[in-house]
């Protein structure tokens, strides 16, 4: 038993190594993200509206810029009503409004309200970190008439401009070493990165969207001989690019965000997720969600791929002796309260699942993940299928068998939704 804890160990450390090697970068920089990431508080709460045509509703985070309110972050609100904003320690506004022309930016000519507004002074949310801070319900009545609606200046981070953005998948930013600068430098990721939730053909509605998810120190990239080979005239391909080192919750709940602002554009009937890895975790949360925000998009396919689905031992292991720690590294380990929540979670019965695992020769594992992760049993019970390769964690990507079952299975889909 030793034996089998202390090489668990060892690889936990040694994969540690190797992926600050890769980054090229100081482990000072690193723990000074990782510090920053581990301080993020969180603000919640809730819009309702009285209006008839109250739809498309949008939360803003705002901050203070020289004495001008400035818009630091969107969340598209779905009809549950909720939202949540991942913060640094800080002080912080909120508004809301009515996106009355669906161009999802605020005009002085639609439905709005701020917190504060009965005094007609913006009231400051004052965020310590790890702290988290649920407001009173945001309700939006008619049209702001007074000054406060007028100072704001609108400048979205890059990952909200890049939802629903049309990329090439040989995009620059996609390359591996960015991958990297995702799990170790994730503010610089967000930053001059971006990522996103990303098209990689224009929209159109008479093609089902199949969202691609990647893992840990992933990008578009892993999926590129999957999406080549899927049939275009039904299907278009939307990748999700996320910096791998952050929180996992924070990932499914951009995820959310990005769904809910996409439907307000679109009107989308249906969505097939489709998750490797650790992305297989964040599919979970985000169907979680989902289902439980009441959306009107249906996931009418649902397929993970050699994911960590019980947790990862050496994350676990790594978490106690590495000196630094990714806050994925924390959801992903085994045991973590992040796997507990999404696994005492009961997948709704009418969302088609199908569990893929891989295995090498004489090996209990696929290379990375354990074959006791993949295939959880509460998981393979919800499963409508289980299949199983002789293939390592990233290379069942590109092997033929896959393809072909993979292809199958999204024909099988459109065929019975």
């Amino acid at each position: 038993m030793k034996t089998k804890k202390f090489a668990a160990i060892g690889k936990a450390l040694t994969y540690f190594h190797l992926l600050l090697l890769l980054t090229a970068c100081s482990l000072v920089e690193i723990k000074e993200q990782t510090n920053i990431l581990n301080s993020l508080g969180e603000i919640t709460g809730e819009i309702t509206v009285t209006l008839e045509n109250g739809h498309n509703l949008n939360a803003i985070l705002l901050t203070k810029e020289n004495g001008f309110l400035k818009v630091g972050n969107q969340y598209s609100v779905g009809a549950d009503g909720r939202y949540v904003f991942p913060v640094v320690p800080g002080t912080y506004y909120i508004a809301a409004y009515v996106d009355s022309n669906n161009d999802e930016e605020f005009q002085l000519t639609e439905p709005a309200s701020y917190l504060g507004i009965t005094s007609q002074i913006p009231q400051e949310i004052n965020v310590s970190a790890g702290e988290k801070i649920n407001i009173e319900n945001i309700r939006i009545e008619g049209i702001i008439k007074h000054i406060a609606a007028k100072d704001v200046i609108q400048d979205s981070p890059l990952i909200i401009k890049n939802i629903g953005r049309v990329v090439s998948i040989d995009d620059s930013m996609f390359d591996r070493s960015n991958a990297s600068i995702g799990l170790w430098r994730p503010v610089d990721f967000i930053e001059k990165i971006g990522g996103g939730l990303f098209f990689l053909q224009a929209y159109d509605k008479n093609k089902t969207p199949v969202l691609f998810i990647h893992g840990i120190n992933g990008t578009a990239l892993d999926w590129e001989t999957t999406i080549a080979s899927i049939d275009r005239e039904k299907f278009q391909p939307w990748v999700l690019y996320y910096p791998s080192g952050v929180g996992l919750n924070q990932v499914s709940d951009y995820l959310i965000k990005s769904i809910n602002t996409l439907q307000n554009r679109y009107k989308i009937d249906q969505l097939y997720v489709i998750a490797h890895s650790m992305g297989g975790l964040v599919a979970r949360s985000f169907i979680m969600k989902h289902t439980e925000g009441k959306s009107t998009v249906k996931i009418a396919l649902a397929m993970t791929v050699n994911s960590p689905l019980n947790g990862m031992a050496s994350a676990k292991s790594g978490i106690k002796y590495s000196p630094i720690v990714a806050p994925s590294w924390r959801d992903v380990a085994m045991d973590s309260a992040f796997i507990k929540k999404i696994n005492a979670w009961d997948m709704p019965a009418d969302i088609p699942y199908h569990l893929i695992f891989s295995f090498e020769s004489g090996e209990g594992d696929d290379g990375v993940v354990s074959l006791e992760s993949q295939l959880p049993m509460k998981l393979q019970a919800e499963a409508v299928k289980i299949y199983g390769f002789n293939s390592g964690h990233a290379s069942v990507l590109r092997e033929d068998n896959f393809i072909i079952l993979f292809n199958t299975i999204l024909k099988q889909s459109l065929h019975n939704p």
